[in-house]
């Protein structure tokens, strides 16, 4: 079943492949086609030479928060720690709005993960940890949900009734969740946290599948969080973590962070609770007989008494039965503890190498790289629409009309459907001075004097040698 994608802005194209499929069109001649190449080579240049500066200063401001710096941080002592917070911040989201991010409030945060989470639970990010949380998504697919290990129905299903199979996603059905494609998360600890219990409080969720994320959850609701095992507060700034996440399940969201609130209803309590007592119960109804046996026979070896053997051997059976249910219960706790180990460190394996992207100061090369396709993008195919095409009474797009037709056509080439930024592409192109403005109608220059602009753009960037001449 084709999976359904949300309408976004982001463009899953790469710039040179979208180059491509425009001079493939035909709109223009053989020659005016290698001319737009460069016209795109010198876009491409002239943006990653603009966020050069913001990432020399996102990473400027972020070595002072680094967990992974192997280099001196050497400043002045009157720093203000919160001051480079806040332009580290400021820089990232330029970075992140150019990338077509959207931020992710918690609120919303916390609702989707209640929604999604074991049927009467309340999952929430436990803020009181952490000094800062800041969260961004882009894009998001439609997929089978995966099946609620925790449903209410699952304890009122009759006995011959067909039982669900043992997936961690079920077939494909009406029933589905929603896959976030890209997410990224900023957490700032106190200066009372310390790291290696961070580290550790998220090593232990961030791998788990599906039926260990239920039960831990379940016995948070159960029995209470217990508070986790310091090591000794950390001193000094702070550290911030940055994490780039791809294809996240909604139901996955709450094993991104390392502790959540969780709280149960008392009728959900009691039908995870009942079948557990009864369980234990049926044991201890065997095996408390059989203790009971064995004490009598010790006592009356103890106090020099006959002992009849004969009815010994009467309840040697009952007592070996009731032994061996334990032991096989023994047995079956530990390789359930084996499996499920194996399975945790399997899963924090595939999370690490096939879900995250980038961690900390990696993350922002990261999104630097996707912030330069999307503004060449969103301005290239602004130009080539307003230099190939007009309207149809042969008129100068208007910003709607050009809006739709981008748009038509993303969707006629690539299959996607496509909220394009179209404001956004126009002030791009207005500030690299290749937009003129007829009223409410655009159009650009022809590609001769598109290319003498930005070749002009480009001999602006570094003029040392202007200024000797002078």
């Amino acid at each position: 079943m084709e999976e359904q994608k949300e309408r976004g802005s982001f463009i899953p194209v790469r710039t040179d492949d979208l180059v491509r499929a425009l001079c493939e069109e035909r709109a223009l001649s053989g020659e005016q086609r290698e001319k737009f190449k460069k016209v795109a080579n010198l876009v491409e240049a002239l943006y990653h030479y603009d966020f050069h500066d913001t990432l020399e200063k996102t990473r400027g401001a972020y070595h002072f928060f680094n967990p992974d710096a192997d280099t001196l941080k050497r400043y002045a002592p009157d720093t203000d720690p919160a001051k480079k917070f806040d332009a580290m911040v400021k820089a990232l989201e330029k970075i992140l709005v150019a990338a077509n991010y959207r931020e992710f409030p918690l609120d919303e945060l916390n609702a989707l993960m209640t929604k999604s989470a074991p049927e009467g639970l309340d999952v929430q990010v436990d803020l009181a940890r952490y000094e800062k949380i800041l969260i961004y998504r882009r894009g998001s697919k439609l997929a089978p949900k995966a099946r609620n290990l925790l449903s209410r129905t699952k304890f009122f299903r009759k006995k011959d009734a067909p039982a669900e199979p043992e997936t961690e996603v079920s077939p494909p059905t009406h029933d589905q969740e929603e896959i976030i494609q890209r997410l990224l998360i900023l957490i700032k600890l106190k200066s009372s946290e310390d790291m290696e219990q961070f580290y550790d409080s998220f090593i232990e969720t961030a791998g788990e599948t599906g039926q260990e994320r239920a039960r831990r959850i379940a016995g948070k609701a159960l029995f209470g969080k217990k508070e986790p095992k310091r090591h000794g507060a950390s001193s000094g700034t702070p550290p911030i973590f940055l994490k780039v996440f791809k294809n996240v399940p909604v139901s996955a969201l709450e094993t991104l962070f390392p502790d959540v609130t969780v709280r149960m209803t008392l009728l959900d309590k009691g039908l995870i609770l009942l079948p557990l007592v009864g369980g234990i119960l049926s044991v201890v109804n065997r095996v408390i007989p059989a203790l009971l046996l064995i004490g009598t026979i010790i006592a009356a070896v103890a106090a020099g008494r006959a002992i009849d053997w004969g009815e010994f051997r009467n309840h040697l059976f009952p007592i070996l039965t009731a032994f061996s249910i334990v032991g096989v219960i023994t047995f079956k706790i530990f390789s359930k503890y084996k499996i499920t180990k194996e399975k945790h460190q399997a899963k924090l394996m595939k999370t690490l190498y096939f879900h995250n992207l980038d961690n900390n100061a990696g993350v922002f090369d990261f999104l630097v790289q996707e912030a330069e396709e999307e503004e060449c993008k969103e301005a290239l195919l602004a130009y080539y629409f307003l230099l190939t095409e007009r309207n149809a009474n042969g008129e100068p797009f208007t910003e709607e009309e050009l809006d739709r037709r981008i748009e038509q056509w993303m969707e006629e080439r690539f299959g996607m459907t496509l909220d394009f930024e179209v404001d956004d592409a126009l002030r791009k192109l207005e500030e690299k001075k290749l937009l003129v403005k007829d009223g409410d109608r655009y159009r650009v220059p022809p590609i001769d004097e598109t290319l003498i602009r930005l070749d002009e753009l480009w001999d602006g960037v570094f003029a040392y040698s202007n200024e000797r001449k002078e």
